[in-house]
């Protein structure tokens, strides 16, 4: 590094309409006997469809720091236009080659894996949210699928999202689409402290959630040094056979409390939710 490095490679063939979820977890950490306070690294997932054409990517950047051990993970959903191979390809680089850290050697253990999914299977837009900028003080929701009841045959939902988040402790890395997300006002060196929620509800005919099937909620703080983060989280529920609605809301939150406001990017940002139970790559 920092060139890039071909972690990983693999093909495997499709029929028309049939659809998988590729997913790649990177688990690393800075040796504790390295110089320096981090090192960034950045990873990539891209498939390709028999004619060649990019028909998926994934990824994401952290700042690894000393003997803090991480594992960056993301997917990708991808259904076959036609029969044929498709190839997937996991890159490692570090951006940065005037790095803290220029010259460390450390170990990487990278795991992917291909999970056919029948049923329902649905990767929401980044872009209908995202990229946003999230306040001290203040609760977004990051992505949200609703799916109908009536599309389900198993009565059961996995869902895996990774979110690619900046703390505002400065302006730098925060841009995207040709512009910064950390404005000045948004800046403080100590970092955002947020709850990443996660929510599966029972919604009704009106619109309105009339139940909940499950939620759960982390807390985490992004400090300076690290700066980006790749937070994964993954859910997997049965409906209950008596629900008191007709549809199924899946959503991601963030509760940030700052005090620097948290940047979360639409590029290597996703959520999919699927009926087949999709494992992460080292428990397929």
């Amino acid at each position: 590094m920092p060139e890039n490095v071909l972690a990983a490679a693999g093909a495997f063939t499709l029929q028309q309409g049939e659809a998988v979820v590729v997913a790649v977890d990177v688990a690393t950490e800075k040796p504790a006997d390295s110089d320096g306070v981090n090192i960034f690294l950045g990873i990539r997932l891209t498939c390709t469809d028999p004619s060649g054409a990019t028909v998926g990517t994934a990824g994401g950047t952290e700042n690894l720091l000393t003997g803090v051990p991480v594992v960056l993970g993301n997917q990708v959903l991808l259904r076959a236009a036609a029969d044929g191979i498709f190839h997937c390809e996991v890159f490692l680089n570090a951006p940065n080659d005037e790095g803290a850290s220029a010259g460390t050697t450390f170990t990487l253990d990278t795991s992917w894996a291909v999970t056919p999914v029948d049923g329902l299977a649905v990767q929401t837009p980044a872009v209908e949210r995202l990229p946003m900028t999230i306040p001290a003080g203040e609760r977004r929701m990051t992505f949200a699928e609703v799916v109908p009841l009536s599309e389900l045959a198993e009565g059961s939902l996995q869902m895996h999202a990774s979110l690619n988040l900046t703390t505002c402790t400065g302006v730098g890395g925060s841009r995207e689409d040709g512009r910064t997300w950390c404005a000045q006002d948004d800046i403080d060196t100590s970092g955002s402290t947020y709850e990443i929620e996660t929510r599966l509800d029972l919604v009704g005919d009106d619109g309105a959630v009339c139940g909940a099937i499950d939620a759960s909620r982390q807390s985490l703080h992004l400090e300076h040094y690290r700066h980006h983060q790749l937070l994964h989280v993954d859910r997997y529920v049965e409906i209950p056979a008596e629900a008191c609605g007709d549809r199924v809301r899946v959503s991601v939150l963030l509760d940030n409390t700052g005090p620097a406001s948290l940047v979360v990017h639409r590029e290597n940002s996703s959520m999919i939710t699927t009926e087949t139970q999709v494992p992460r790559p080292g428990q397929a």
